[in-house]
């Protein structure tokens, strides 16, 4: 009895406390934004005042901004079945014991289509018809799960890409890319883009003729454009939310460099697009190039090697004249502003290299199932993605 009064003047004092930060509304909000985006749903359920200014999009937009270096990790494919494709390489864990691999990464039968600062777009099997795909937006941080209704039957079995646009330091909303190919001759392709717009709920569509190849698939978003990189062509293309309209972009080239160079990377990292050229497979050189606002040239953002990493991964090196073993992953800004991260695979783990000291760290070995390969660089699809926490509402 005792102690069930105890639990009672418990609970009182908690609700009373709850409500007088209810009544200092500039405390209250200044203690949830520092909060970790999962107690932070959790707290939704304390009272309806909460939940409204939690759900509030100026909130979620404000809460991005103060936790804009909130990196987890990284979501890298590569695992062979039976394993799930995709494994999780935190930036907080340890090589001895590796973190947990998110849940959605076990869901049956997923096939990962876009991964957008903290939002996922997947797709499965639809229960009743095989040959139909179901696409759903999630937050993994919450929970939450939505199905985006594909009106165009037909259009569903020639998919070309799906790619998530959102950016939480600008809006709490976001859009869904979906390409599909309507048809093809010798020189020239009829593509249709759907947008679909979390804010009204609704598609637009547009119809493309294009007389150029464009590597659909694994697209990036950056500043309202989608980026899509063709690694055979050496090439890139993107689509213009705003104007509705894909062109092709300029690259830039490496200078002075003996060997033929390619496209190692293309990626967004602290809201810029960096492209990663890179000498493979015949030298570890590489450049680090950041794409102007406008669009209208690059930046040189870093020069170098890979030869101190080399030194320390002896077995990234050349065997018999074949190609150094590694693949460039994602590229990504540290703590310090001046900090420009590298993460790699090479054979038996994924490490971090910061191209502006040259240090480096492994951050975990590769998991069963998973195989490195030499032919892995000439394989198009290999993907990465960031980890970050959002309160977006799906």
């Amino acid at each position: 009895m005792a102690q069930d009064r105890r639990s009672l003047e418990k609970r009182r004092r908690c609700e009373a406390s709850a409500a007088a930060l209810v009544d200092c509304l500039d405390m209250l909000v200044e203690i949830l934004l520092r909060l970790p985006a999962k107690q932070i749903f959790r707290t939704k359920a304390v009272s309806k005042e909460w939940y409204s200014i939690i759900s509030d999009p100026i909130f979620v937009v404000n809460y991005a901004k103060r936790n804009s270096k909130s990196l987890l990790g990284f979501i890298l494919n590569g695992r062979r079945a039976p394993s799930p494709e995709f494994f999780f390489v935190s930036l907080r864990g340890n090589t001895s014991r590796p973190a947990r691999d998110p849940e959605f990464i076990n869901i049956p039968q997923i096939k990962i289509q876009n991964i957008c600062k903290g939002l996922l777009c997947y797709s499965q099997p639809h229960m009743d018809d095989s040959g139909f795909t179901s696409y759903y937006v999630c937050n993994p941080t919450s929970g939450q799960t939505k199905r985006i209704s594909v009106l165009d039957h037909s259009d569903n079995r020639r998919v070309m890409s799906v790619d998530l646009a959102f950016d939480p330091l600008k809006s709490a909303f976001y859009n869904l890319i979906f390409v599909t190919e309507l048809s093809r001759s010798e020189s020239q392709q009829l593509i249709k883009i759907g947008t679909y717009s979390s804010k009204s709920q609704s598609w637009s569509y547009g119809l493309h003729n294009l007389a150029y190849e464009v590597g659909f698939g694994h697209g990036v978003h950056c500043n309202g454009a989608i980026y899509w990189r063709h690694v055979r062509n050496n090439s890139v293309s993107y689509f213009d939310l705003k104007a509705n309209c894909i062109q092709n972009l300029g690259i830039p080239q490496m200078t002075s460099e003996p060997y033929r160079t390619n496209i190692g990377y293309l990626g967004e990292s602290g809201g810029r697009l960096h492209l990663v050229r890179t000498c493979r497979p015949s030298s570890i050189r590489f450049t680090i190039f950041e794409m102007k606002d406008d669009r209208s040239g690059w930046l040189v953002k870093c020069q170098g090697d890979f030869g101190n990493l080399v030194a320390c991964f002896p077995r990234m090196g050349r065997f018999a004249h074949g190609p150094f073993q590694f693949n460039l992953m994602n590229l990504f800004e540290g703590e310090r502003e001046e900090d420009l991260n590298i993460l790699l695979k090479i054979p038996g783990g994924v490490v971090q290299y910061n191209a502006k000291d040259k240090t480096s760290r492994k951050l975990r070995g590769l998991p069963r199932g998973c195989v490195y390969s030499e032919f892995s660089f000439f394989h198009w699809t290999s993907k990465s993605y960031q980890c970050i926490e959002t309160l977006a509402c799906i």
